[in-house]
């Protein structure tokens, strides 16, 4: 008999277990594993609706594409919802449940994510989120969720630094009713079903689980916003989603298959990166907050919001047909290839931005 797990009863019940037994026993597994996600949704969207009678309003300011003020801190609902069943999910599902990663991993949300709920509330120095960030990330690091090459120490930098752009990449896209979220859920799915094809099962059900807590948020999102995100969904989401990019990276078999994380989120950094290289060369402040993101360019000429969302989260789904398309390639011309493609539909976008701003203006991006 092989050996059974020592993190989970689960393998050592199916392994002990005649076959028809067995087979009964997996699919009762399966069956508690659905019933957590489906329960994590509903937890998600529970704790949600809660948020919005606790009523810590977000004001509009000069870059808000909202009018009246509106409750903040939906992410709560849905960092607690993941972090409550998670460990549910993985103990059913035979995953390890205390690794030192997955808790570097939850210790860096936390912190990150307390702090930007207190800032949500007191309105911190930017530099206080900053130093949040940062710590976090080397957490994440340290925990072990980091690229192996091209050296551990130049491969940790990279980690650090990829962490916290693609943090703040998430923040920075927050501001149309359904687009972080969107685009995330989307993501999540992708991955989820994906992982086993590019050689990453473990990410299965976390992937899952987290696209079911982001649904349970989502209608109260999308279209019309009772609630948003606050940089506690915004920002605590982006760190999960950068290190669920690390994690496959350096774990996943196939030679391309590094690109999975980058191109899914392409959306975003593409859009920070043009607005962040647009601002500099106009010799507009990088640090000042503006509304010159190209969803906000296009928002404010006139297109409806949820039209925007649903495009970009059609740009993440083409993200991951065009990881999977190239993942198994060699890693130059994967990496190229994926490059090329994605920033096909973005070269577009941007085309067409420009082209309606310029029938419709909105004065100074």
């Amino acid at each position: 008999m092989p050996l059974s797990c020592t993190y989970s009863v689960a393998p050592a019940i199916l392994e002990a277990a005649q076959p028809d037994d067995c087979l009964f026993m997996s699919f009762s597994f399966s069956c508690v594993a659905i019933f957590c996600l489906l329960g994590a949704c509903i937890l998600s969207a529970c704790l949600v609706r809660g948020m919005i009678g606790l009523a810590v309003m977000d004001t509009p300011g000069h870059r808000s594409a909202h009018d009246t003020p509106t409750p903040k801190g939906g992410g709560i609902g849905v960092m607690l919802a993941f972090a409550s069943v998670l460990p549910v999910l993985m103990y059913v599902t035979g995953q390890p449940l205390f690794s030192f990663s997955a808790c570097a991993l939850a210790a860096a949300t936390l912190l990150l994510c307390a702090v930007s709920w207190l800032d949500d509330i007191y309105q911190w120095s930017p530099a206080i989120k900053f130093a949040a960030q940062c710590a976090a990330a080397c957490i994440i690091v340290a925990g072990g969720i980091t690229l192996p090459w091209p050296t551990p120490v130049i491969g940790a930098a990279l980690s650090i630094l990829w962490l916290i752009f693609i943090t703040n990449a998430v923040n920075f896209m927050d501001g149309l009713n359904g687009l972080i979220s969107g685009c995330l859920c989307v993501a999540a799915l992708c991955l989820a079903g994906a992982a086993t094809y590019l050689g990453v099962p473990a990410l299965r059900w976390p992937a899952l689980l987290m696209a079911c807590c982001l649904a349970g948020f989502l209608p109260f999102n999308f279209p019309n916003a009772r609630i948003f995100l606050g940089d506690v969904g915004s920002q605590g989401c982006g760190l999960l989603a950068g290190a669920a990019a690390l994690y496959i990276a350096a774990h996943s078999p196939l030679p391309s298959g590094w690109v999975v994380g980058p191109a899914l989120l392409f959306p975003l950094i593409y859009d920070v990166i043009f607005t962040l290289i647009r601002r500099k060369l106009a010799g507009h402040s990088l640090v000042q907050a503006h509304r010159g993101h190209l969803y906000q360019v296009l928002h404010r000429s006139g297109i409806y919001a949820p039209a925007l969302s649903i495009m970009e989260w059609a740009f993440t789904l083409w993200g991951m047909m065009v990881s999977c398309f190239v993942a198994p390639m060699p890693v130059v011309a994967g990496s190229i290839t994926a490059f090329i493609l994605v920033c096909v539909p973005q070269l577009v976008w941007t085309g067409f931005a420009i082209l309606r701003t310029r029938q419709h203006p909105v004065g100074a991006w």
